[in-house]
């Protein structure tokens, strides 16, 4: 069956943002910006020379809740702000316009925060064909994939779904959570040529 036969005959679609919806640019020095928050001790050598945003977030919540949601409000502005560099995925809009067309929703799913990727579709014109956002509302890591939790709570009957993504991380996600996957390849002549 071609993708394009498999998602349309699928009631909900699961899109992953980095990748599928959007062409993110490096997250730079996000880390450092949000480690000076929790820098005033010792800090872990694993938290001390990441640069995964995503770990100075778990331990800033280990700290406690007022530091979990510092550093997940300075990490929503990192985010909105990277967004707002951020090109869509080339073939993205006809190929949301092919699965709103059959009558397909489509649910965007992101380990960023949700007013992140909103600026991005809004920005974008891509809000009619997304149906609904599933990302990050608060500073807890443990819903975030590789976990299923943001999948799980998307998808309404998980059989049923088929999720698109192009990290790892994410396909882990949706496998946990019992959902089809479909991987994105970036950089295929056109979207749908993208998926295998």
């Amino acid at each position: 069956m071609t993708p394009a036969a498999l998602l349309a005959e699928r009631d909900h679609v699961l899109v992953a943002f980095d990748g599928p919806v959007a062409e993110l640019p490096s997250r730079g020095q996000m880390a450092d910006r949000l480690r000076v928050l929790v820098a005033e001790g010792k800090l872990p050598w694993s938290v001390k020379h990441t640069d995964d945003p995503f770990a100075v977030l778990a331990y800033a919540v280990k700290i406690g809740p007022g530091t979990g949601r510092a550093v997940h409000a300075q990490l929503s502005l990192l985010e909105t702000e990277l967004v707002a560099t951020a090109r869509p995925t080339p073939g993205v809009a006809a190929a949301l316009d092919l699965m709103a067309g059959a009558g397909t929703r489509v649910t965007v799913v992101s380990r960023l925060a949700v007013a992140a990727v909103r600026s991005f579709l809004v920005v974008h014109t891509l809000t009619d064909r997304v149906k609904r956002i599933a990302a990050r509302t608060d500073p807890d890591p443990a819903r975030l994939p590789p976990a299923p939790g943001l999948i799980t709570a998307a998808a309404e009957e998980p059989g049923t779904c088929l999720f698109i993504g192009s990290t790892r991380r994410d396909l882990a996600a949706a496998r946990a959570a019992g959902v089809e996957t479909l991987r994105f390849r970036p950089g295929a002549n056109s979207w749908l040529e993208g998926l295998g």
